[in-house]
């Protein structure tokens, strides 16, 4: 007697080819879907990037405008407070000095009236006494003076100096009034465009191209080319980048941590 011994069904290549080669290119072309997402939202978080930076710019240029006019108005408030205590110190030693210098001449017109030596001796010593305190005011009053010629020269220079300023930085708030408005508007509209994209995106995918493109200046995706990154142009291992032809998962550069993707010429020219 014959032993029957039981085969397995042969597999039939020409039913199976063309299977395996659709599920093939099912994969391939879920994952250019994949990257072609990818390379949306990173197109819209540059320009999203870009806009910011414009905002930032147009408010740093008013900001800046803003801290030289408070820096100068804050030193011509000093300076003026600064002369105003000096006219007023100027006031009071002249006050100081008119009433010493009439002293003096009233004690001379006594030294005319005294009788003996004593007294005269003692108005002679208030006179003396008297000119030495006037000799100080004076010392006092023309130091005063003479700090006050550059400080008035400074605020004299500064005066229309802070005027100009603050007119500019009140005409600047007016002119980019406007733009700041129109800005956020598009980073608004922006911002939803990214939300709406993102959403697309597998959750781990999205988290790892995130931390890329912050750390990557702006660019998480990159093309494999002629065997290298473009992202930081080192040369890939030449296994991964044929799996990187291949199409068939998410790849990243073993360099910069880029995710890879790779385009023949005819797509590329398209």
């Amino acid at each position: 007697m014959f032993k029957v011994i039981a085969r397995k069904p042969a597999r039939n290549s020409q039913i199976f080819g063309p299977i395996d080669a659709l599920a093939g290119s099912l994969v391939e072309d879920a994952l250019r879907e994949e990257i072609a997402r990818l390379m949306s939202l990173q197109a819209i978080d540059r320009e999203l990037r870009e806009l910011e930076q414009a905002l930032s710019s147009v408010a740093g240029r008013v900001e800046q405008l803003r801290l030289e006019a408070e820096k100068q108005q804050a030193e011509l408030d000093r300076l003026t407070a600064e002369e105003q205590q000096s006219a007023l110190m100027r006031r009071q030693r002249e006050k100081e000095l008119a009433e010493g210098e009439a002293r003096i001449r009233n004690k001379r017109m006594r030294l005319t009236q005294v009788r003996n030596d004593k007294e005269m001796q003692a108005l002679t010593h208030e006179v003396e006494t008297q000119k030495e305190t006037n000799q100080r005011l004076e010392a006092d009053l023309l130091a005063l003076m003479e700090s006050s010629e550059p400080r008035a020269a400074r605020i004299a220079e500064l005066t229309p100096l802070v005027e100009r300023q603050l007119a500019e930085l009140a005409e600047a708030e007016k002119e980019i009034a406007a733009q700041v408005e129109d800005l956020k508007i598009s980073i608004a509209k922006q911002r939803l465009e990214r939300d709406l994209m993102a959403g697309n995106l597998d959750h781990a995918l999205l988290q790892r191209y995130d931390m890329i493109f912050s750390r990557r200046n702006g660019l998480a995706v990159a093309e494999a080319r002629g065997g290298t990154c473009q992202g930081c142009r080192m040369r890939l291992p030449p296994q991964l980048y044929n799996q990187i032809q291949r199409h068939d998962s998410i790849h990243f550069c073993p360099n910069c941590q880029r995710i890879l993707y790779h385009e023949n010429e005819g797509e590329r020219r398209g």
